[in-house]
């Protein structure tokens, strides 16, 4: 708003008053007004409406309190309310200094007895009151702006705290992972040994050997493997925990997430897996490659597809995933989003805010450790991306990745210009 010129909505039913009000701006030598009059309360809501849509609105208003459509006690919160921040004044005659104060009190920024009028006392008021407006509106806009700082700064520590806490809880895991994959080796080993063995052992003896001692060397056989089993069960956990501690590191180097994903489908869920799945591929990402960490990226993939095909996989009829990719651009930038869907039995509500948490798990006792999703979202994260979780049409969870695009020809110009730039070669 200029300093020297204002537009001001009169609101007064008394021609004469509203004579007056207007030569007394006239004699003002600054701020020059230009004056809208209207007889009432309706007419300058209208005005003021309107005006505020055409993006004109009034700099200030002046309103007697007692018009043809409104009573002293409701014609100044209809006006403030229309009025969109504007400072309103009211005019009040001698004897009305309750309902002067009444007006403050329902909003109106100052009042002005008519009888008491001139042109400096007039020019002042309007002055005074757009300015405490203006510093009221600055001062709301910096408590903003404190707010949303404080808040971030507290995000961020609450970050930071978390942070170290994962990190030592990450240093934690590597040592004890580090100390108890030796002997586990060792046992798994020795289990192993112990089985063939026994083969060989039941093997030798032949049909010299009873029912009786069939059945205890088979159950021997059998326990010596679930042994084995769960020792490899294990050592993958261990595993799990040193990736974690690990976070997300490597070289950035080319991926091409779409064959990434079906690195990951082959592991995760090989040609004799009971699972059907369906990939909706975008043509767009055929081919296409960014810059990424890719041990870390096919880590993500990886457990995420893992998870589907296990959800999928308890199905009593058939367990079908669905792998979908899209790449998403929005101005100069664009993502590579990837959705892998399971008809599984889905993820309870409450369990929602809690799935990225270290060793949270939403699986039966036992299934799982509760570490995939949690490295897989600190890999998202580590790339600037972010992952979603929600329901599937299909029945169960979909889960959403988003990886910020780098396209390769880009990056390899940049990388060729800047090498031409330190070898001081021209064109």
């Amino acid at each position: 708003m200029p300093a020297d010129r204002l537009r001001l909505l009169l609101i007064e039913d008394e021609p004469d008053h509203a004579e007056l009000v207007r030569a007394h701006l006239d004699d003002l030598r600054e701020p020059t007004v230009t004056v809208v009059h209207m007889d009432t309360v309706g007419k300058a809501v209208e005005a003021l409406t309107e005006a505020r849509r055409r993006g004109a609105a009034f700099h200030i208003v002046l309103t007697d309190q007692r018009l043809p459509d409104s009573e002293y006690w409701e014609t100044v919160p209809a006006v403030v309310r229309a009025a969109g921040g504007a400072p309103v004044v009211a005019l009040t005659s001698i004897g009305d200094l309750d309902v002067a104060l009444e007006a403050i009190a329902q909003g109106a920024q100052d009042y002005l007895v008519k009888a008491e009028l001139s042109p400096e006392i007039l020019g002042r008021t309007l002055r005074y009151a757009v300015e405490r407006t203006r510093h009221a509106s600055e001062l709301r806009a910096t408590n903003e702006a404190l707010r949303q700082t404080l808040q971030h700064v507290r995000q961020m520590q609450a970050q930071l705290v978390e942070q170290e806490k994962l990190s030592g809880l990450g240093r934690l895991l590597a040592g004890v992972a580090h100390e108890f994959r030796n002997p586990l080796h060792l046992t798994v080993n020795y289990a192993e040994v112990a089985a063939h063995r026994a083969e060989d052992l039941a093997a030798l003896l032949g049909d010299s050997l009873s029912e009786e001692a069939a059945e205890e060397l088979e159950a021997l056989l059998d326990n010596v493997r679930k042994a084995v089993e769960h020792g490899h069960r294990t050592d993958g956990v261990m595993r799990s925990m040193i990736e974690h501690a690990r976070g997300v590191a490597g070289q950035l180097q080319p991926v091409d997430l779409q064959l990434a994903l079906n690195a990951a489908l082959a592991r995760a869920a090989p040609e004799d897996a009971e699972v059907e799945v369906v990939r909706n591929y975008d043509a767009e990402l055929a081919g296409a490659s960014f810059y990424g960490m890719r041990e870390a990226l096919a880590r993500m993939l990886f457990n995420v597809v893992e998870n589907a095909v296990i959800a999928a996989s308890g199905q009593n009829g058939t367990g079908r995933i669905r792998i979908s990719t899209q790449r998403r651009a929005e101005a100069e930038n664009a993502d590579a989003v990837v959705v892998v869907e399971d008809n599984g039995p889905g993820i309870l509500d409450e369990d929602l805010p809690l799935l990225f948490e270290p060793f949270h798990t939403a699986w039966p006792a036992g299934r799982r450790m509760g570490l995939g999703l949690t490295l897989a979202h600190n890999i998202a994260s580590g790339h600037g991306g972010r992952i979603e979780i929600g329901p599937s049409d299909l029945g169960g969870a979909a889960v959403q990745i988003v990886l910020p695009m780098l396209s390769l020809p880009a990056v390899v110009n940049d990388m060729e210009d800047a090498e031409v730039a330190a070898a001081g070669i021209d064109d």
